[in-house]
C-alpha cells in the first residue's frame, strides 16, 4: 500500500511524497492530493488519490492537516476571509492552525507528520473516524 518511494518505518509511518518545498508559499495554505498506489490482496491501484492535506510552510518546515473535516468527512475548504479553514457541509470552522472555533466538529482538525526529504514534501498519511470527540486511526 506503499507509493513509489515511500517507506514505512519501525512505527508504521506511511511517508508519502507531495509536492516540493519550494512550490509553498511561505504562511500561505494549499491543499494537496495525497497519491498512492493502493493495494488489496493481490490487486494493485496505481497512482490512486488517497485524499488530501493542507500544508502550510513555516521557512524549512511545514505543518500538515487532514483535508477531512472530523466531523462527518467533507472536504475542508479554505475559509472565505483567508484567516483558517472552514467545512461547506456543517459550518465547522477552524483557525490557521487547525484549532476548532466553531460548529459541529468534535475536534480540531487531524494533524499529520510531515518531514522534508531532498526538497520534496512528504507526509505520513493517515486517516481518522468521524464523529467523535478523540482522534482515532482507522485503516
Amino acid at each position: 500500500m506503499l507509493a513509489p518511494g515511500a517507506e514505512r518505518g519501525g512505527g508504521g509511518a506511511r511517508w508519502i511524497r507531495t509536492v516540493r518545498l519550494d512550490a509553498l508559499d511561505e504562511g500561505v495554505p494549499r491543499r494537496v492530493a495525497v497519491v498512492a498506489d493502493r493495494r488489496a490482496a493481490w490487486v494493485t491501484e496505481k497512482a490512486v488519490e488517497l485524499g488530501s492535506v493542507w500544508l502550510v510552510r513555516r521557512g524549512e518546515t511545514v505543518r500538515a492537516l487532514s483535508a477531512e473535516c472530523p466531523h462527518l468527512g467533507c472536504t475542508i475548504a479554505s475559509a472565505t476571509d483567508g484567516a483558517g479553514f472552514a467545512c461547506p457541509c456543517h459550518d465547522s470552522y477552524f483557525t490557521a492552525d487547525g484549532h476548532r472555533q466553531d460548529g459541529p466538529s468534535p475536534r480540531d482538525m487531524d494533524t499529520l507528520a510531515a518531514r522534508v526529504t531532498d526538497g520534496w514534501i512528504e507526509v505520513d498519511f493517515r486517516s481518522f473516524r468521524t464523529g467523535v470527540p478523540n482522534q482515532v486511526e482507522i485503516g
